[in-house]
């Protein structure tokens, strides 16, 4: 993978992201018009003690379905506030984790992490979409804090995530999704469902580990980023095998289990972003 990555240009790479986020807007954007998104918007409202606002999630798929197009034209300087916007509106779910139950009173409280693991995303989708409109604008000042952003994302994804997987509640939560594919499923002809977790954590927090290495090794970083990017990457096969969308309304639709996976989308991107900043770098050296 890396000596891919190493023929591409940043410039190139953002191609990739934008298709990669566009992706994730559009594919989430959907199920914002149904009634269960309605329903589930207003529930956190009212969990702050706001007003229900059953509008919110229409609002939401606009929103998205705006930034998709802004993506579409990114040098158009619309286009780039509107991403900025969307920056801004991802930021709120990352509020969530102060505001909503997301911890696991069984295992602790925090930082046993139930509901937050999708909220933590954000982290990179907002850095993402920073990097892109930042990197169109010409902004270096935004473009240097989305590229520390996008980094954090990946490490806070990997990391959390990562060590969750040494619990039983995350072991029982993925062994549904590891089952029904057949690029994970051999593991559990090798391991138990906790070890089989135990296997998956560690590879994870292997990727933090290259990553933290960068001040010392940057191949250590670079294979890091591959581990993450592979691991964001292998994941998609979940909406398919799981599968995580239905078809009820006649079309197929993601559900909570697809949002949450495509949500890896975006982190991909970043993944891929950085891997072509730091071979540019290199070669910028040589």
């Amino acid at each position: 993978m890396s000596n891919i990555l190493k023929h591409l240009s940043v410039a190139n790479t953002i191609v990739i992201a934008r298709i990669l986020l566009a992706s994730f807007l559009l594919l989430t954007a959907m199920p914002r018009f149904t009634a269960n998104d309605s329903s589930y918007f207003s529930q956190q409202l009212l969990e702050v003690g706001l007003p229900a606002l059953p509008w919110l999630g229409v609002v939401i798929g606009f929103v998205q379905l705006l930034t998709v197009i802004a993506l579409l034209k990114p040098r158009q300087r619309w286009a780039q506030v509107l991403i900025y916007l969307y920056a801004g509106l991802a930021t709120l779910p990352l509020l969530m984790m102060f505001t909503h139950p997301v911890w696991l009173d069984s295992l602790g409280g925090f930082p046993a992490i139930g509901a937050g693991q999708g909220l933590i995303k954000y982290l990179g989708i907002v850095g993402l979409a920073l990097f892109i409109s930042s990197f169109y604008s010409g902004n270096k000042t935004i473009n240097q804090l989305a590229e520390k952003l996008m980094l954090t994302g990946i490490v806070l994804v990997m990391l959390w995530i990562g060590g969750m997987k040494f619990t039983q509640y995350e072991a029982d939560g993925i062994e549904g999704l590891m089952r029904t594919s057949p690029l994970f499923s051999w593991i559990y002809d090798l391991f138990s469902v906790l070890h089989g977790s135990y296997f998956i954590g560690v590879i994870e927090l292997i990727a933090v580990a290259g990553i933290a290495l960068l001040p010392w090794s940057k191949n250590a970083y670079i294979a890091g980023l591959c581990i993450a990017a592979l691991t964001f990457a292998a994941t998609q096969t979940f909406v398919i095998s799981l599968p995580a969308y239905e078809t009820s309304m006649g079309f197929a639709m993601l559900t909570g289990s697809g949002q949450f996976i495509v949500k890896d989308l975006a982190l991909l991107a970043c993944s891929i972003i950085l891997l072509a900043k730091v071979f540019e770098s290199s070669a910028s050296e040589d």
